[in-house]
């Protein structure tokens, strides 16, 4: 890569390996739903000057349905429920052998024997964790960020669906999607006092909160990222999100103190073993 695409690799590394503890702060200011409805409604606001890019409501309905809304959804109801960010990152990378496996299943396509195999390595890790966490947050915790993987690698069926416009515009106008269910979810669960709690009671963290998961995490983000990948093979920018799960346990660490020690330690380094093996499998499949 070119001096400057590094630069730009490693920053979007780091925003969106940081993004996990800001969420974790996040979560002491807003409700979940109410955290949901906001961070979407704002990351939207591009659509307004962002021309809607030439695929199908439904396709859009689905990225921003399964992957942004029900991948975000179900990651805060895990860190409310006690999960730390870092651990977090980690599980939900099993979106990338989830991703095989759906598509296995209903598009036909035929996975290799490395993806596979990855991924039996990435499910004896999550056991591990599950095992380790016990204590500290529950295996319901574990649950919901592995179903925050699994309706991201739902969105991702779409995603590919999408190729050849911008990623940027794609991210804005499937931001459209998740707000108003949200936000009635919202509204039932939490009341209206918590969903206008940006407006009503704001806070200096709240909406640091907030501008910080949409503006560097998706504005800046996606549009770095959707730039590597129009300059490079897929097969070169992939691997780089393996760094994001590392980058964030380390801040986590850091920030809120988060211990990575023991069985812990263990399982996470078999679930990005697990996750890297079906990575390189599918990698070789692509040249």
């Amino acid at each position: 890569m070119k001096p400057l695409d590094t630069l730009a690799a490693l920053l979007i590394v780091a925003m969106w390996g940081l993004n996990f503890t800001i969420i974790r702060f996040g979560l002491d200011e807003f409700t979940p739903f109410t955290f949901s409805t906001w961070r979407f409604l704002l990351a939207a606001l591009p659509v307004l000057v962002v021309a809607k890019p030439a695929i199908s409501w439904g396709t859009l309905a689905g990225i921003g349905g399964l992957m942004f809304g029900g991948q975000f959804v179900f990651l805060f109801f895990a860190m409310q429920a006690g999960l730390p960010p870092g651990l977090t990152s980690v599980l939900v990378q099993l979106q990338g052998p989830l991703t095989v496996v759906l598509a296995a299943l209903f598009l036909r396509e035929h996975a290799t024997a490395g993806q596979w195999l990855g991924l039996t390595v990435a499910a004896v890790g999550v056991v591990l964790i599950g095992r380790s966490v016990e204590g500290t947050a529950s295996v319901g915790a574990v649950g919901l960020a592995l179903m925050s993987a699994l309706t991201w690698a739902a969105g991702n069926l779409f995603f590919r669906s999408a190729r050849g416009v911008s990623m940027f515009a794609v991210t804005a106008w499937a931001n459209l999607i998740p707000p108003l269910p949200f936000a009635l979810a919202a509204l039932v669960v939490d009341g209206p006092a918590a969903l206008l709690k940006p407006l009503l009671a704001p806070t200096t963290k709240g909406w640091f909160v907030l501008f910080y998961t949409v503006v560097p995490v998706m504005w800046l983000g996606y549009l770095l990222w959707g730039n590597l990948l129009r300059t490079y093979p897929a097969a070169k920018v992939g691997p780089i999100s393996l760094l994001v799960p590392c980058v964030a346990l380390g801040f986590a660490a850091w920030l809120v103190g988060e211990p990575v020690g023991g069985l812990r330690l263990v399982g996470i380094a078999v679930v990005l073993g697990g996750v890297a093996l079906g990575l390189f499998a599918s990698v070789r499949r692509l040249r």
